[in-house]
């Protein structure tokens, strides 16, 4: 029999639901509705998820979107079943709640941050002080005092719960105590206190509320005695999926299929994701695992799974047996449901156990693949770092000396020759950082046959001398907004996949053209709206793609290629595509080829290309505007600074984030520019920035940084409209980038009436 649910939980989701019909029947759009169980992540209200339901009615025409915060997964339910809801996220517990009760489809997975990624997985950790010992496996827990999140927490206490019952373990009469106190940092706080032995968190959040105890915790291992590889903490169980983004409602499929296109296109981190309590998201996980776990737990909708009720048993014989016979079918059916689950635990084949083994063996590889890329990544980020400030001196005065020099000069040739190369040892940097993944998405209006040509001495390098490159590129061009680095990237995997897959030769074919999509496209991976778009193809004459293999050739980790495949390409050219609001295509049959068709949106936005033969901005100072630069490599901070005074600016120079504040205090009149490296020793850009525009609010900031975006991201620079100059940087673009921030001050004052 299930519980009675809370009265008071069903008042309040009733009458939010009325407020919100109220609110919507002046609108034009549709209103959906998305319900979630607050409880579970700090008691938030409707407005805190506003930044995520206003990115939803943004992008899906004629929706408008409303998050219902509700108490409880029983509040949730309720809610579903008097359809009062479109969408629900929902935590996988409740989910399954949910789909016991109605059909219901999850159309996309949250992703949650471990560590420094984000993963769709969570899992147990039960961990002690490192101290204890006495306490190595799951099965050294009787006899201890035990502490856990909630009793309906999957990470806190579920999943850790069926491992132990596994191991024949109940809590209830093996454990010293059991208590739940419901608060992470609380359960961190008693292990490390010693007030009790045994603590049950989610893996994932275990090392953000562990505090100053984080190193002396140590996490028991899993009854296998190794941590599953797809999953970066140490666990103690199992993996099962994360949340889930559902559809509960009668919703139409295009609406629906819009949704999901927002959903996976939305960029871990952002403010979008923040005010969804969530990483991110990405393709829906199966929920199987879950159910399995409820199943033999007999929580939720399975409280009597397995079991033959009395009631039930009354019905079937009626006027055939007497009552007592009837109890000692209920006995025995309960009796033999048990037996069978004990069977099921001690029944694993030794060919089960091999297969077990080969995956495990074959995710670790995986695992060790990616944590080689990453390797490469930040090695590329900090050579990057170091390449760009070289390149900000030789580049700049060059540029200098050769504005310097008349048209007959003997020495502008060689002159001439030290700033091409110059320019070619950026281009490489920024391709070192391109194909290291380091860079963050910046996109602009860009004709690929532009990128094409760039690239194309690169990748017949790659290709070597039994494979021939071709390229059809369209005469004229619609230009895509879209990084032009992430357009390289995904040329760059497609050509090596085509290039692997014909391991006798033969020939690769690029094809750029506009196209028109009306319909539905053939192989297309999900929908593609109808529109103009730039059409860019990649065939090739290998061995082709089979039936079988077809659907996964995007799904992260999945390689045909054995050891030599990391799996990642095409995910990443999949993940590129529907973060510029694109589509991609794959036609193939076996031993005939393959053609990969990306469709990125056309744009009537001119490019900066065609913007060359404009007239030079106004690069000088106007009027005795003050410069404050700050650098800590002192050639490059020679070089601004000489730039800068030779424009008419009175510049103030510092090496350091503390030497900058000093140098500002003693100045006595007004500084109008705060010009600063990302990067310093001891306080960074952004915290320099922070205590000088308290001392100086009218004063303006331009940050510049040679290292690779992520790193820049982490401390807080490019996000929104924040004026950045990257490394390396010429006298012009320093100059123009000066005078553009300068000029937005002075606009903004002029409005302001100063």
């Amino acid at each position: 029999m299930r519980k009675p649910r809370a009265v008071r939980a069903s008042a309040v989701a009733v009458l939010i639901w009325a407020v919100l019909l109220t609110g919507s029947a002046h609108g034009q759009d549709r209103q959906f509705t998305i319900g979630t169980v607050s409880g579970q992540i700090g008691q938030l209200s409707e407005e805190s998820f506003r930044p995520f339901t206003d990115y939803l009615s943004e992008r899906v025409a004629g929706a408008d979107f409303r998050m219902v915060p509700l108490d409880n997964i029983e509040a949730l339910v309720d809610a579903v079943d008097g359809g009062r809801l479109d969408f629900a996220l929902a935590t996988p517990a409740a989910l399954v709640e949910l789909s016991s009760r109605r059909e219901i489809r999850p159309i996309a997975t949250v992703l949650q941050m471990a560590g420094e990624d984000a993963y769709p997985w969570l899992a147990g950790a039960v961990f002690v002080k490192r101290s204890r010992t006495d306490i190595q496996r799951l099965a050294d827990v009787r006899g201890k005092k035990v502490i856990a999140l909630s009793p309906l927490a999957l990470g806190g206490w579920l999943a850790a719960l069926r491992e132990w019952r596994g191991l024949g373990i109940d809590e209830r009469r093996d454990f010293m105590t059991l208590q739940f106190l419901f608060s992470y940092a609380k359960v961190a706080a008693e292990i490390c206190a010693g007030t009790a032995d045994v603590g049950v968190l989610a893996a994932g959040t275990l090392r953000n509320v562990a505090g100053e105890c984080r190193e002396e915790f140590r996490v028991l291992p899993g009854p296998n005695g190794i941590s599953d590889p797809r999953y970066p903490a140490e666990i103690s169980t199992r993996l099962y999926p994360e949340a889930a983004f559902a559809v509960v409602g009668s919703v139409q499929e295009h609406v629906v299929t819009m949704v999901t296109q927002e959903l996976l296109a939305i960029t871990p981190g952002s403010e979008v994701a923040t005010a969804a309590t969530v990483a991110g998201f990405t393709a829906p996980l199966s929920y199987a695992s879950v159910r399995e776990l409820m199943q033999e737990l007999r929580i939720g909708p399975f409280e009597t799974f397995g079991q033959l009720t009395f009631s039930e048993a009354v019905q079937q014989h009626s006027g055939k047996v007497s009552i007592a016979l009837l109890g000692f079918l209920s006995a025995l059916a309960f009796a033999l449901a048990r037996t069978r689950r004990l069977n099921q635990q001690l029944e694993l084949s030794l060919s089960e156990r091999e297969r077990a083994e080969q995956a495990r063996a074959q995710l670790e590889q995986q695992l060790q693949h990616s944590q080689r890329m990453d390797s490469i990544g930040r090695l590329a980020g900090a050579v990057a770092h170091d390449f760009n400030n070289l390149l900000t001196v030789i580049n700049g005065y060059s540029e200098v000396a050769l504005a310097d020099r008349p048209e007959k000069d003997s020495t502008r040739r060689s002159l001439v020759q030290i700033q091409k190369a110059g320019q070619r040892a950026a281009e490489l940097t920024q391709q070192l950082l391109t194909f290291s993944k380091k860079q963050i998405s910046q996109p602009v209006p860009l004709n690929v046959n532009t990128v094409l040509r760039e690239s194309e001495t690169m990748f017949r390098r790659l290709l070597g001398e039994d494979v021939q490159l071709v390229t059809v590129a369209a005469p004229s061009i619609s230009f895509t907004m879209a990084d032009r680095g992430q357009i390289h990237q995904v040329l760059m995997n497609l050509i090596v996949n085509a290039r692997d897959a014909m391991p006798r030769g033969g020939t690769i074919t690029i094809a750029t053209s506009d196209v028109i999509v009306s319909g539905n496209i053939p192989g297309a991976v999900g929908e593609i709206a109808p529109g103009s778009y730039v059409s860019l193809s990649v065939s090739d004459t290998g061995l082709g793609i089979d039936a079988e293999t077809l659907p996964h050739i995007f799904e992260p980790f999945f390689s045909t290629k054995g050891e030599a495949g990391t799996g990642l390409g095409l995910s990443t050219v999949y993940g590129i595509v529907r973060q510029n609001q694109g589509g991609i295509a794959v036609s193939s049959e076996r031993s005939q080829g393959t053609t990969f068709t990306i469709y990125l949106p056309h744009t009537e936005r001119r490019s900066l290309e065609l913007l060359n033969d404009a007239p030079k901005p106004d690069t000088g100072a106007r009027g005795p505007s003050t410069v404050l630069v700050v650098e800590d490599q002192d050639e490059v901070r020679g070089f601004a600074t000489s730039v800068l005074r030779s424009a008419g600016y009175h510049v103030l120079e510092a090496a350091s984030g503390d030497e900058a504040l000093t140098v500002a205090d003693k100045h006595q009149g007004r500084i109008h520019l705060l010009l600063t490296d990302v990067v310093l020793r001891g306080m960074n850009g952004r915290e320099l920035s922070e205590h000088f525009t308290r001392r100086h609010v009218s004063a303006r900031v331009l940050f510049t940084s040679g290292y690779a975006d992520d790193v820049i991201a982490r401390r807080g620079v490019l996000q929104g409209s924040i004026p950045f100059l990257p490394k390396p940087y010429s006298s012009q673009r320093l100059l123009a980038k000066v005078r553009a921030v300068l000029d937005q001050d002075d606009r903004t004052a002029s409005s302001e009436g100063i």
